[in-house]
């Protein structure tokens, strides 16, 4: 008898064992595998347009000084990296000989301006004497030609003196413009001879950069707008503005020349620096737009994933516009408030369950 109880108790757990597996079984079956996505709403924004650029930087004035005379180095005034004004003397070589022909020169000048005054007051008196008869005609020819032999006389004097002048200043390196002297070859003691560089002077307190943009853009800019420009770290923006458009494309090229200026304060920027430049184009004001990326291609149509407020995903197909950089209008086909998937599409089809997650946040 406790046998047959046995049994009958070992096939009740056996029954009751194969029931929970049969329910488990059933309950992971009708599980519905929901699609993790990421969503965006819709909804009417402005989208801007910018031309970008690229170009390094040159200084305000940049000028290579070249020597015009010969001699001996004596003085340098300024180094490399020094600030010079317009007029200042940078330099100069062994002048001394330049010097004593100048003041010979302006000697020879006195001595003939006296000439010529003497020459002219004769000519005055033997005028009147010719004229009253006083005077033969001889006499009176004589003090026109010398007239003349006095001012041809001063006017070579001036002539010679401005030569003297001339290289006496070329003995002297003046700065034909204010900047920083961006190179100095010389030093004192050498022997300079007429057409060796002296030095290059850079004016960096304000900067241009020399570019080009295709014909798309070029009726896209005028002169005076805004420019934001960068240089290695892109939240700290220079301000310039549009100087100079073209009018036909640059030699060799199909990129019309575009020149932009910008102040330097502090001089953080240096001439030879590769920098970015963007100018906004345009405005495109309440229009609903998103990124390419979120855009899906089945044969000529292009459609997107919406999700409803139960969580379905929707495939809907649009109608698309202008594109801006990687971004582009959508004109038809989406409402405002709708949640668009912007991740987790490729996944999707018409009524999968989904489940919105937050993007991840950067570090």
């Amino acid at each position: 008898m406790k046998k047959i109880i046995y049994i009958i108790f070992i096939g009740l757990i056996f029954i009751l064992s194969a029931c929970g597996r049969k329910s488990r079984d059933q309950g992971e079956s009708n599980t519905i595998r929901k699609v993790p996505v990421i969503v965006e709403e819709i909804k009417p924004r402005d989208l801007k347009e910018y031309i970008q650029l690229t170009g390094k930087l040159e200084g305000w004035t940049d000028i290579v000084m070249s020597s015009e005379t010969n001699g001996k180095i004596l003085e340098l005034n300024k180094k490399l990296g020094d600030w010079v004004e317009k007029g200042e003397e940078i330099g100069r070589v062994d002048n001394l000989d330049y010097e004593i022909r100048l003041e010979q020169s302006k000697a020879a000048l006195m001595a003939a301006e006296a000439s010529l005054e003497t020459a002219q007051m004769q000519m005055e008196s033997s005028e009147k004497l010719y004229q009253q008869d006083k005077i033969s005609k001889v006499e009176y020819s004589q003090a026109k030609s010398n007239l003349k032999n006095a001012q041809a006389a001063l006017n070579g004097t001036q002539a010679s003196l401005e030569q003297a002048q001339k290289a006496y200043d070329n003995s002297r390196f003046v700065a034909p413009v204010s900047g920083y002297i961006a190179d100095l070859p010389i030093k004192v003691g050498e022997m300079l001879t007429a057409g060796v560089p002296i030095c290059s002077i850079v004016d960096s307190k304000k900067l241009k950069i020399k570019t080009g943009v295709g014909e798309s853009n070029i009726r896209k800019l005028k002169a005076g707008q805004k420019v934001n420009i960068t240089y290695g770290n892109p939240d700290e923006i220079y301000i310039g503005n549009v100087s100079g458009i073209g009018i036909r494309p640059l030699r060799n090229t199909a990129l019309y020349p575009v020149e932009i200026e910008l102040d330097n304060p502090g001089n953080k920027l240096l001439p030879g620096m590769a920098v970015e430049a963007r100018i906004l184009a345009n405005i495109y004001k309440n229009v609903f737009y998103t990124s390419l990326n979120n855009i899906l291609q089945e044969y000529d149509n292009r459609y997107i994933f919406v999700i409803d407020e139960e969580n379905i995903a929707h495939k809907k197909e649009v109608k698309l516009g202008y594109e801006v950089d990687e971004k582009v209008i959508i004109l038809e086909g989406l409402l405002s408030g709708e949640l668009l998937v912007v991740e987790g599409m490729d996944s999707l089809e018409e009524g999968a369950l989904v489940e919105i997650r937050q993007p991840a946040k950067e570090q």
